[in-house]
């Protein structure tokens, strides 16, 4: 196994950190890795706003209900979806075209995708750190925080530092239940579940100490219905996304 298979497959989110600052030229090195991800026709729809500014960061720990890691990490990548960029360079664009699903769909992957690469060549270095897209529980607040233009959406915050913890690695679902061959087929995936969910049970027990006893289909249902964030579209129609 080589060095890049470890740093993937040993990833575990972090949240807290110690005080250590992470170097300019390390700060450097993970925006070069996230630039060279691979990119949708070399549109580079994306943005990375580096969040040094205190009140801005307090922001950021409102916007995300309280999570302080926003706060706390030595170094915060906020990721945007950025299709102003395009509208203001590309030559011969109809600019309604910016305005459709598909448009929006690109710069998420593509801010995705650059997130990953930085995360991975932060891991390489040493660091940790942990996405939070509860920011997006206030999309208009941050809007107006950060000045986004039109055409730029706010979608998640890497936090990155040297980790003060080493917390137990959440288990995945079976692989089989993701890795399909030829065909969506869900053939025993009802019993592999089921021993997940055991699995997960298991381990959030033994993590929160008997705080959360739950399954992975409890824990996530209860997750995704308490933070529907309905409103996320609509704001993001009236920013000059997904209205066609």
């Amino acid at each position: 196994m080589n060095e890049t298979i470890k740093v993937l497959k040993g990833h575990t989110s972090k949240r807290k950190f110690t005080e250590q600052a992470v170097a300019p030229e390390m700060v450097q090195a993970i925006v070069e890795c996230a630039q060279m991800a691979s990119t949708s026709s070399h549109f580079q729809a994306y943005s990375i706003i580096e969040v040094q500014d205190p009140a801005k960061r307090e922001v950021l720990k409102e916007c995300s209900g309280g999570q302080k890691w926003t706060v706390t990490a030595p170094l915060v990548l906020l990721f945007c979806a950025d299709l102003h960029r395009n509208e203001t360079y590309f030559d011969g664009i109809d600019k309604d075209v910016l305005t459709n699903t598909e448009c929006y769909t690109v710069a998420v992957i593509d801010a995705a995708l650059a997130a990953q690469n930085a995360f991975v060549a932060a891991e390489s270095m040493g660091l940790g750190g942990v996405i939070v897209g509860g920011i997006r529980n206030d999309v208009q607040k941050l809007i107006d925080t950060f000045q986004l233009p039109q055409r730029v959406a706010p979608l998640f915050a890497l936090c990155l530092g040297y980790p003060a913890e080493e917390p137990g690695r959440k288990p995945r679902l079976p692989k089989d239940v993701v890795h399909k061959i030829d065909t969506y087929t869900e053939e025993h995936d009802d019993e592999k579940i089921a021993a997940y969910n055991a699995e997960v049970k298991d381990y959030y027990i033994e993590r929160t100490g008997g705080k959360i006893d739950a399954t992975w289909s409890q824990h996530c249902g209860n997750l995704m219905m308490a933070k529907t964030r309905d409103e996320v579209g609509v704001i993001l129609r009236e920013h000059g996304f997904l209205k066609r």
